[in-house]
């Protein structure tokens, strides 16, 4: 809302060249997901809503194209929007340098110290699985 070509080209200085198309990378695909989702809802319900026309005299395919064409002229619209407020209100989050963590070793079932880790527990490896789906096997 109100942003300009000199704005943007000013916040590509302030985060770099790299970082910026890495940005609109990730915010494109996230703003492309989300409206096309919304927008083949919507489609669905025209399509309902496009049957009803047929009552007053309209022929429902000439109704639904010609609707069909307009949303997909909004969502275009829309998401030229969306990205450009994302992109530009973005904020950029650098990774702090991260204490190195302790190797998990599957022949001992050990990280660290000697901790008997139950089979329903996140494997400690750090996989997001059960320990019994991970390294729990046998």
């Amino acid at each position: 809302a109100g942003f300009s070509e000199q704005d943007y080209q000013k916040r590509e200085q302030e985060i770099g060249e790299k970082d910026m198309r890495q940005i609109e990378k990730l915010v494109s695909l996230k703003v492309l997901d989300t409206f096309w989702i919304e927008h083949l809802e919507n489609m669905g319900h025209l399509r309902d809503s496009v049957r009803l026309r047929a009552y007053g005299q309209q022929d429902p395919l000439i109704e639904y194209k010609r609707e069909g064409h307009r949303m997909f002229q909004r969502l275009l619209k829309s998401i030229d929007l969306a990205i450009a407020n994302s992109i530009l209100k973005a904020e950029l989050k650098r990774n702090q340098t991260q204490q190195p963590q302790q190797r998990f070793n599957p022949e001992t079932k050990q990280q660290g110290k000697s901790k008997k880790i139950g089979r329903n527990q996140p494997c400690p490896c750090g996989s997001g699985k059960k320990y019994k789906k991970c390294h729990g096997r046998t």
